[in-house]
């Protein structure tokens, strides 16, 4: 008897379904993930604006409130208090907004620094945070001293209002360098204790031209330990600065600054918060008004007939803009 052919098994032509449903599958997985990544901690975000509320007295600007202060008189103004409770919000959980305002600050220095407006400063971005760079020909301080020049309070004012204006409860650490000629005689016996004197003495400054909160701030001397120049043809003069780093959140110490901030009365919050927005628009309104005079001046100097006042207005406007 024959035996029975078996019949032919027919060959899967969709095999490559599966591997691609494998690939779909995986995809998918991957695109939620990222996803799950860029959202908020919902909770995290409640409990920071929960803070914020008790700490400001303000209506949530997420409730739909105006973000105006609740107390009966208030200091600042419904867009002060909206753009700062904004900026408090987004510096404590957004590590986007912090490097966002790096890059602004950054830019903002360099172009500066081009103008000739801030000369002998610099800004990088590195695993620290935000560090301005000032490099001491004489800017900040004389030999031997660490006494702030005048030419120093207005460089620093004009770093000072741009770190204020984005940050309010970052760490700010200042770090004084010298060069590795010894000192001989004078007030200081080494580079050690110039470099500490250096460092505290643009904190205190900070600190009482700003009111930036003590405890946000620190000074550290590093004396001629990290030069950026070595070598036998090493400008020296380049080792002798001051780093002022803003430093990364990361979320690490944050419950302490909170703290800071709960433990003061609602009228010394505001008293401080309206101080800074004061002293920025003054020193914004004294930037306007110097740069009218110079403009003045020129005219003056080149027997051209100077602008009229709706001319003058519109040019310090789109300048000041």
């Amino acid at each position: 008897m024959a035996k029975k052919k078996k019949p032919e098994e027919h060959e899967n032509l969709e095999r490559w379904l599966v591997s691609y449903a494998d690939f779909m599958t995986l995809l998918f997985a991957t695109f939620v993930v990222l996803y799950a990544l860029s959202q908020i901690n919902v909770n995290e975000f409640k409990k920071v604006e929960e803070s914020l509320k008790k700490a400001f007295s303000v209506q949530s600007i997420l409730d739909g409130g105006s973000g105006v202060m609740s107390s009966g008189e208030s200091v600042l103004d419904a867009s002060a208090a909206n753009s700062m409770i904004d900026s408090l919000m987004m510096e404590y959980i957004s590590q986007r907004y912090e490097q966002e305002s790096y890059d602004q600050i950054k830019k903002e220095i360099e172009d500066m620094a081009k103008s000739g407006e801030l000369n002998g400063v610099s800004a990088t971005i590195d695993d620290r945070g935000l560090v301005i760079t000032i490099t001491d020909k004489g800017i900040l301080f004389q030999s031997g001293s660490a006494e702030l020049s005048k030419n120093a309070e207005k460089v620093l004012e004009t770093i000072g209002k741009l770190i204020v204006q984005k940050f309010a409860m970052h760490a700010i650490k200042v770090e004084g360098h010298t060069d590795s000629v010894p000192i001989s005689g004078g007030k200081y016996p080494s580079n050690w204790e110039l470099s500490s004197a250096r460092a505290s003495s643009i904190v205190r400054y900070l600190i009482n031209k700003f009111k930036i909160l003590p405890d946000l701030m620190s000074a550290v001397g590093y004396a001629d330990t990290r030069p950026v120049e070595t070598g036998k043809n090493a400008d020296i003069a380049k080792n002798r600065r001051v780093e002022i780093v803003v430093q990364r959140n990361l979320h690490k110490n944050l419950d302490h600054y909170q703290n800071t901030y709960m433990k003061m009365g609602k009228t010394e919050q505001q008293r401080r918060r309206n101080e800074q927005i004061k002293i920025i628009r003054e020193i914004d309104n004294k930037d306007i008004e110097a740069l009218g005079e110079d403009i003045q001046q020129t005219y003056e100097e080149t027997g051209s007939e100077f602008l009229d006042e709706s001319q003058r207005i519109e040019r310090l406007s789109l300048i000041h803009i």
